[in-house]
């Protein structure tokens, strides 16, 4: 009794002492492509594209929830070098940004995955009514970039892989100065890759979720500026202040889903004018809070991992006088719980593909303790 006492107990501080295993690697890709008119006017803004991307990532291989249910994802930071076809009208573009690479299928010689980037660009040329009125695509230097894609990796010896990556990008500002039709490209990229650590990981990680209810009210309330409406190509300057406030329920239905409602107000200040061109003016049309201020339902739902969210969310207007025909609104984006019961919200709220702003701000969140 007392040897099969110790054997148990010798098997489980072996088994504290098992860690997980992170694996860090290096990425160098190339890429072509093409540049998409995907509005009107944008015709001339046809182009063949070229670049490169070098990224960092780590894999960790745990027993814990979200290492298993997302099958090992890559994490990664990177830069992409981004020479948009056209040195004179667009220029080139150079992004910092994190992505997240999930294996869709893998054996010992494939892996399918899917890679999401999202960061911050600096575009060298932008649009300027004299000097480049030709780009009607940015007006900013600063962009929000984001990139989708999938990766087909062939295993390789000594940790390389070589992978073939079809992939959509897109620049865009978000609506904080006009014109702000986006630039979009389509691409197919070819890169290596090669394991270069493996240490083991004994960082504990906690997850949010853990110890709390199901049931979750939360809040959350943004403060902007944007350009949302322009005169032809025009904008008139940005500086327009755009504001949500939300107040909402989730339901977790699992470690990686919530389900949700929330009521939302809106308000954009610049809604209050428009532009007479005759006078080449700018007049205000609306005084009152109450003429401009918006009033909305929305639902939808939330994909979890660990502390981050992903928010998309589809609504309609219970209480809009002053565009009337504007009926639905979107809000796709994130969120990242700083604690338990606070988080940075950063959306986009639009209607289609037309951006109205971006929602960017804190909310908190009230959650009880799981009983014992």
């Amino acid at each position: 009794m007392i040897r099969k006492s110790l054997l148990l107990f010798c098997l489980f501080v072996a088994c504290q002492c098992v860690y997980a295993q992170r694996t860090h690697s290096l990425e160098l890709k190339f890429y072509g492509g093409s540049t998409i008119p995907h509005r009107s006017g944008m015709g001339s803004l046809l182009h063949t594209t070229a670049g490169g991307e070098l990224n960092y990532y780590f894999s960790t291989r745990s027993d814990d929830f979200y290492d298993v249910k997302y099958r090992y994802p890559q994490h990664g930071f990177g830069l992409n070098y981004n020479y948009l076809g056209s040195p004179d009208v667009l220029g080139s573009a150079i992004s910092a940004y994190s992505f997240m690479d999930i294996d869709m299928f893998s054996n010992e010689h494939f892996r399918l995955g899917t890679r999401i980037n999202a960061g911050l660009a600096y575009l060298t040329q932008r649009y300027d009514r004299i000097e480049n009125p030709e780009n009607i695509a940015v007006s900013t230097p600063i962009c929000f970039y984001f990139s989708f894609g999938f990766d087909f990796a062939f295993k390789l010896p000594d940790g390389f892989e070589l992978k073939l990556m079809p992939m959509f990008m897109h620049y865009s500002n978000g609506a904080v100065r006009k014109p702000n039709l986006g630039l979009n490209q389509a691409v197919l990229s070819l890169a290596v890759s090669k394991d270069i650590a493996q240490r083991e990981y004994t960082k504990e990680r906690r997850n949010y979720v853990e110890g709390l209810s199901p049931h979750e009210a939360w809040a959350f309330g943004t403060c902007v500026s944007s350009d949302e409406y322009s005169v032809g190509y025009n904008g008139r300057g940005g500086g327009f202040i755009c504001s949500t406030v939300a107040a909402g329920y989730s339901y977790q239905y699992g470690k990686i889903g919530k389900v949700g409602a929330s009521l939302d107000m809106f308000y954009n200040e610049n809604l209050k004018y428009y532009f007479d061109e005759r006078n080449n003016v700018l007049v205000q049309q609306y005084e009152k809070f109450g003429d401009v201020v918006r009033l909305g339902f929305c639902v939808g739902h939330q994909l979890v991992y660990r502390w981050f969210e992903l928010v998309s969310y589809v609504g309609m207007y219970v209480y809009n006088k002053v565009k009337k025909n504007d009926w639905v609104y979107t809000r796709i984006g994130g969120r990242y719980y700083v604690t338990n019961f606070m988080f940075v919200n950063l959306s986009l709220k639009a209607m289609g593909f037309k951006a109205h702003f971006i929602e960017c701000g804190l909310g908190f969140s009230c959650r009880k303790w799981k009983k014992d």
